[in-house]
């Protein structure tokens, strides 16, 4: 009887210590994705009701909502849902983006989360249907190498990851064309780094084109900056 005891004892202990890591789990991806949301707000990357952030937890997603501000995002706020997009927990509409997020963790198993916003700079390479790319920019180079441009596709519908899929198997950054900008990541910090330096990137390129353009490396110095790169290893996965 006593034998009996201890191990039920036992599997209610380990049934306690799994449910509350549960908890602390979820707290945490809420914490941070409560917190990279008001970056994202805070550096402009979306404006009140545009943008939206996930984070993949085994088979559950943790998605922004619809049209509630980042800025003001709070934990309760956000919601749960199934690989397939149903929502489990969360009282307010699921972001109209969801088929974007799920279809990117499906076709990259080594993704954790996905942000997309519509950054003035990089959504207007997005507008004029130009992937950005750039000879003179050695940070850019390093980083990227290149952003592609994925084809259009209707916002919120299936199209709109349809078209930028093969993109997404190969980038960690996609523009989305005559919509946005997306990024993939291992957390919510690492997504929004990887848009926000984009962001940056797109903003300097188009102001040096004011300034008569941006004059591009010699050919043996990109060749030095390529190799560079290969020895030191690139700082963001550009796949």
């Amino acid at each position: 009887m006593l034998v009996v005891f201890n191990i039920l004892n036992t599997l209610k202990i380990c049934y306690v210590k799994n449910h509350l890591k549960g908890i602390f789990m979820t707290v945490s991806i809420k914490k941070q994705m409560v917190e990279v949301s008001r970056l994202m707000y805070g550096k402009g990357l979306v404006n009140a009701f545009e943008g939206n952030l996930s984070v993949r937890d085994g088979e559950r997603i943790y998605i922004t909502p619809s049209r509630i501000c980042k800025g003001f995002l709070t934990e309760d706020m956000i919601v749960v849902t199934d690989m397939e997009g149903n929502t489990t927990e969360g009282r307010f509409k699921v972001s109209s983006e969801i088929k974007l997020h799920l279809g990117s963790y499906k076709v990259r198993p080594d993704v954790r989360s996905v942000i997309h916003t519509h950054s003035p700079y990089a959504t207007a390479y997005a507008l004029a249907n130009r992937p950005i790319e750039t000879r003179a920019y050695p940070e850019m180079i390093t980083f990227f190498e290149k952003i592609p441009l994925a084809p259009y596709g209707t916002p919120s519908t299936d199209e709109v990851f349809l078209k930028a899929e093969e993109y997404i198997k190969d980038y960690d950054v996609v523009l989305l064309a005559n919509h946005g900008i997306m990024g993939v990541g291992a957390d919510p910090y690492d997504a929004f780094f990887k848009v926000e330096s984009a962001e940056s990137i797109a903003k300097t390129l188009l102001l040096a084109e004011r300034l008569g353009g941006a004059k591009e490396l010699e050919p043996e110095k990109l060749e030095e900056l390529y190799k560079l790169k290969g020895r030191a290893g690139v700082p963001f996965d550009s796949r």
